[in-house]
C-alpha cells in the first residue's frame, strides 16, 4: 500500500488503512453475486473483471482511462433485461475495491476546500433526503416489477452520484502524485467516443446505411436507458467531446492533433445522426465554449498550435450544420414550434402533481418518484405497469397497458425456416394481446410480422400459437459479420391489462429460441420499451429536479455546476488546456437537460459527476495558486 502521503492525523490514517481492505472485500461481493446470477455467460463476465482487475493492480492511473469507455459503452441489458444493476456498474464496483487494496487513499485525499466541501455536502445531503423521501413514498402501486414504479428507483437514480463520489478521493490521489487525472479521464473520454460510434456505426449499417441519411433514423448506440425516451447518447457525445483537446498532450504533437481530429469526426457523427435538436444544440455550445478555452491557453504556444487546436472545434460545427441542413433534420427542425407545446403541456402536466407545502417545496417529492405520482395522479401520461405474479400453477407477467408498451426479449434466430410460438395468456376484461416479431435495436422495428388474439373468455387462461416466417428477418452487414438483432415482444391495448405465461419459441427442429419464457427468473432476458416519452419524464432536467428533490437539490447541483466552471476558469487562465475540456462538457449537459432530464440514465449523471469533480480539483488547485 502507499502511503507516501502527507498524514493530518496518524490515528485516523491508522483506522482507514486497517478498514480498506474490509471495504475492498465487501465491494467485491456484490460484483460475485452479480456474476453467478449473470443471465448471459458468467464466465465471460468474470474473465473479463478479472483481466481488468490484474491491469489495474499493475497500473492503478488505467481506471482513469477504462471508466469512461466503460461507463457508458458497456452495456449489455438489452440483452440480460437487469435494470437496477448493469456491467458498468461491476467496473466501477472492482476499481474501487483495488484501488482500496493497492493504492489506497490518505486522509489528504479526503479533504477538500471549504466551497467543495459545503457543495459536496449539499449534493449528498439533498439527494440523501429526496432517496429517502422516495424510499418511504406512499405513491403508487403496493407492488410492481416495473422499476419506474418502484420506490427502489431512488436507489438506482441516486448510486450515480455515490459511484461518483467513491471515485472521488482516488481522482485526488492521483492528481495529487501524478498530476495527470483529468488529463487522463480526458482521454479516456475521447477513447470512449471511438468506441461508442463504432457502435452507432454498425447500428446504421444495419438499419439505415453509414452516410444515408434521407431518414431520421435515431441511434441508440449502447444507451438501453433510452428504452423509455430520452436522448441519452446526445447529451453523451457533447459531454465527452470538448476532451478530445486534451489529446493535444500527447507527444509527439502532431499524433495529437492527428487523434483530436479523428475523434471530433467520431463524436460529430454519433451527433449527426442522433437527429436530435437538444444535442446539436448542446454539442454546438460545448465546442465554442471549448474552442474559446484553447484560443485562451494558446496565447502561450505558438500560431501553429492556435490553428490545429481550432480545427477539431470548427470541424464539428461546420458538420452539425450541414447535417441539420441537408438530412433529415429539417423536418425536426421544422416542427420546433410544435414540439415546444408538446413539452409545455408536458411540463404542466408533470407539475399539477406534485404537493403544495413546505416541505416538498424544499426537500421534493422524493428521488425516482415522478412516475409514481403520475401513475396515482394524473389523468395524462401515466406510464404503464408490470407485475410478475404467480399462481398454482407458477409465474406470469402482468401488464396494465396505459401507452404502447412492449414487453420484449432479444431471440436467436435460425439461419432459415420458421419460428413456432406457444404461450397462454388471459386478459381480466378481455382485451386483444398482440406478438410480434421484428428487427429491432430499441426505437424502431422493422420487417415485423406478428399475431393477435382475442381471448374467448374474460379472464381465463387460453393457449395462443402462431408461425413467423424468418426470411426477412435478421438481415446482415459487411458480409455477414454484422446481423440485426430481433426481438419477440408482447403487446396489448391501451387502457387494458394483458397476462401471458409460459411463452415457447423454437424453429422447426424444435431448439428453444427464447429465454425464461415461464418468467421463473422474474424479467431475467426481459426488458419493456415503450414509446410514449412523456409518460416516463418531464422533458427538463431542472423541473425534474425541482420535483423530486425540490429547491435544495436544484440549488445544489446548479451550484455544483458553477464551482466546476469556475474551476476550469481558474485552469484556462493558468494556462491548463483541460480547463477548456471541462468547461466545454460542464455546459453540454447543462444545455442538454433544458429540454430532457439527462439526469435519469444513472451511467450518464456518474460521467457528469466525474467531469464536475474534475472542475472542482482545478478550482482547489486555483486557490492554492492564489
Amino acid at each position: 500500500m502507499n502511503r507516501s502521503a502527507t498524514q493530518s492525523n496518524p490515528g485516523i490514517d491508522l483506522i482507514l488503512y486497517r478498514l480498506y481492505p474490509v471495504l475492498g472485500g465487501l465491494c467485491l461481493v456484490p460484483v460475485v453475486g452479480a456474476v453467478l446470477e449473470y443471465p448471459l455467460n458468467g464466465w465471460a463476465l468474470a474473465v473479463a473483471l478479472t483481466a481488468y482487475a490484474v491491469a489495474l493492480w499493475r497500473r492503478p492511473g488505467l481506471f482513469l482511462f477504462v471508466l469512461p469507455v466503460a461507463i457508458p459503452a458497456f452495456d449489455l441489458r438489452l440483452w440480460t433485461g437487469w435494470t437496477m444493476v448493469g456491467e458498468a456498474d461491476l467496473v466501477i464496483l472492482v476499481t474501487i475495491a483495488i484501488l482500496l487494496l493497492r493504492t489506497p487513499p490518505a486522509v489528504a485525499d479526503f479533504a477538500a476546500g471549504r466551497w467543495s466541501r459545503i457543495i459536496l455536502a449539499a449534493v449528498f445531503g439533498s439527494w440523501l433526503i429526496a432517496a429517502t423521501v422516495g424510499l418511504s413514498s406512499p405513491y403508487g402501486a403496493p407492488h410492481s416489477d416495473n422499476t419506474f414504479l418502484r420506490p427502489d428507483n431512488a436507489v438506482r437514480l441516486a448510486k450515480s452520484l455515490i459511484e461518483a463520489l467513491a471515485l472521488l478521493p482516488f481522482m485526488r490521489q492521483r492528481q495529487r502524485t501524478h498530476g495527470d487525472a483529468v488529463t487522463g479521464l480526458g482521454w479516456g473520454f475521447a477513447a470512449s467516443l471511438i468506441v461508442v460510434t463504432l457502435i452507432v456505426v454498425a447500428e446504421r449499417l444495419l438499419f439505415a446505411g453509414f452516410l444515408d441519411f434521407s431518414t431520421d433514423y435515431r441511434v441508440a448506440g449502447p444507451f438501453s436507458s433510452m428504452r423509455v425516451g430520452g436522448g441519452h447518447i446526445g447529451a453523451y457525445a457533447a459531454l465527452a467531446l470538448p476532451f478530445s483537446l486534451t489529446l493535444f498532450r500527447r507527444r509527439p504533437r502532431w499524433q495529437g492533433e492527428v487523434l483530436a481530429l479523428f475523434v471530433c469526426v467520431c463524436g460529430g457523427y454519433t451527433v449527426a445522426v442522433t437527429f436530435a435538436r437538444a444535442a446539436y444544440a448542446a454539442c454546438a455550445v460545448a465546442m465554442l465554449v471549448a474552442g474559446l478555452g484553447w484560443l485562451w491557453v494558446a496565447n502561450l504556444h505558438r500560431v501553429r498550435s492556435v490553428v490545429a487546436g481550432t480545427a477539431p472545434v470548427l470541424l464539428v460545427l461546420t458538420g452539425l450544420a450541414t447535417a441539420a441542413a441537408l438530412t433529415g433534420m429539417e423536418t425536426r427542425m421544422a416542427a420546433s414550434a410544435t414540439d415546444f407545446l408538446t413539452r409545455q403541456d408536458n411540463w404542466r402536466a408533470g407539475m399539477a402533481v406534485r404537493d403544495r407545502g413546505i416541505l416538498p417545496t424544499v426537500f421534493g417529492m422524493g428521488l425516482g418518484s415522478y412516475q409514481r405520482v403520475m401513475e396515482m395522479r394524473s389523468p395524462v401520461n401515466r406510464p404503464s405497469d408490470l407485475v410478475i405474479g404467480e399462481d398454482e400453477s407458477g409465474a406470469y407477467a402482468s401488464i396494465r397497458v396505459s401507452s404502447p408498451f412492449f414487453l420484449g426479449q432479444k431471440i436467436s434466430m435460425p439461419s432459415s425456416g420458421s419460428l413456432h410460438l406457444t404461450l397462454r395468456a388471459r386478459s381480466p376484461d378481455g382485451s386483444r394481446l398482440g406478438v410480434v416479431v421484428c428487427d429491432k435495436v430499441l426505437l424502431y422495428s422493422d420487417n415485423c410480422t406478428g399475431a393477435e388474439s382475442v381471448p374467448p373468455k374474460a379472464g381465463e387462461w387460453f393457449p395462443v400459437q402462431a408461425v413467423f416466417p424468418t426470411a426477412r428477418l435478421g438481415g446482415a452487414a459487411l458480409g455477414g459479420l454484422l446481423h440485426r438483432p430481433v426481438e419477440l415482444s408482447v403487446y396489448g391495448q391501451q387502457g387494458h391489462t394483458i397476462q401471458v405465461r409460459d411463452i415457447a419459441l423454437t424453429d422447426d427442429d424444435g431448439r428453444t429460441l427464447l429465454a425464461n419464457g415461464d418468467f421463473a427468473r422474474g424479467l431475467d432476458r426481459w426488458l419493456f420499451t415503450d414509446d410514449s416519452h412523456v409518460s416516463w419524464r418531464m422533458l427538463n432536467e431542472y423541473l425534474m429536479l425541482f420535483f423530486e428533490t425540490g429547491i435544495l437539490g436544484l440549488l445544489a447541483y446548479c451550484a455544483l455546476a458553477v464551482l466546476a466552471l469556475v474551476g476550469a476558469s481558474r485552469a484556462i487562465r493558468a494556462g491548463a488546456l483541460e480547463g477548456a475540456a471541462v468547461a466545454g462538457s460542464v455546459m453540454a449537459f447543462l444545455v442538454s437537460g433544458v429540454f430532457d432530464n439527462v439526469l435519469e440514465a444513472p451511467r450518464l449523471a456518474t460521467l457528469f459527476f466525474l467531469v464536475c469533480w474534475c472542475g472542482l480539483m482545478q478550482f482547489q488547485a486555483g486557490s492554492a495558486r492564489e
